[in-house]
């Protein structure tokens, strides 16, 4: 992670799970708790100083856009955080049908764990370089054509857009993300940017215009 804990007690129960002891507050749930608090905190106070003229509307929505159980399950996978995790044997954690839930939620106890063994600017250090920086803000605040997309296939009745990770290319800290938009079998689109999210709504553009002037 690129953190070393004063405290390596706080980091053991940011990632015990409640089914390991009897105890609940000895368990990630409590540091789920405040983490949650520090990252919106911290992605708020991003988003506010660099987009001064939009709006909280605005604000609301990139921030919902960028964090997300998707996006912080994502993140627990670059981390490799399921290997770790201290649970009952009989939770198979990469079997479970809530793991992006859960993976998640042991993401948002690591920051709490973060803030409360070395304070808020360690906490803020970690959210930009794994959550914020990880992403295209430009992107994320852009015209929401993914969403738009699904809701013209909704209307028109076709079926949801599936989204196809083509190709990936680059170094690790250059990646360059190829992706397909399928409906109905068929390729609608393609787009390619730094991060999938932006590969996503090149894609989404794409398909969405090409729909729209079929039924012109």
């Amino acid at each position: 992670m690129g953190y070393k804990f004063h405290n390596a007690c706080l980091l053991q129960q940011a990632l015990t799970h409640k089914s390991i002891t009897e105890k609940n507050y000895m368990s990630y749930e409590r540091l789920e708790f405040l983490g949650d608090a520090v990252l919106e905190l911290v992605v708020s106070e991003f988003l506010y100083f660099r987009f001064p003229k939009k709006s909280e509307g605005f604000l609301t929505k990139t921030r919902s856009s960028l964090v997300n159980a998707k996006t912080l399950y994502e993140l627990a996978v670059t981390l490799n955080i399921a290997e770790f995790c201290i649970v009952d044997k009989g939770l198979e954690l990469s079997n479970s049908p809530n793991q992006t839930k859960l993976l998640s939620n042991f993401v948002e106890a690591i920051i709490g764990a973060i803030y409360l063994d070395r304070g808020y600017d360690k906490a803020s250090h970690f959210i930009k370089r794994w959550i914020i920086d990880k992403n295209d803000i430009n992107a994320i605040s852009q015209f929401n054509y993914k969403g738009q997309l699904i809701e013209y296939c909704q209307k028109t009745r076709k079926k949801l857009p599936k989204f196809s990770v083509e190709s990936v290319s680059g170094p690790d800290h250059e990646r360059s993300y190829t992706i397909n938009v399928i409906i109905d079998d068929e390729i609608f689109g393609s787009g390619s940017a730094r991060t999938k999210l932006g590969a996503e709504q090149e894609a989404a553009e794409i398909a969405l215009k090409k729909l729209q002037s079929q039924f012109q």
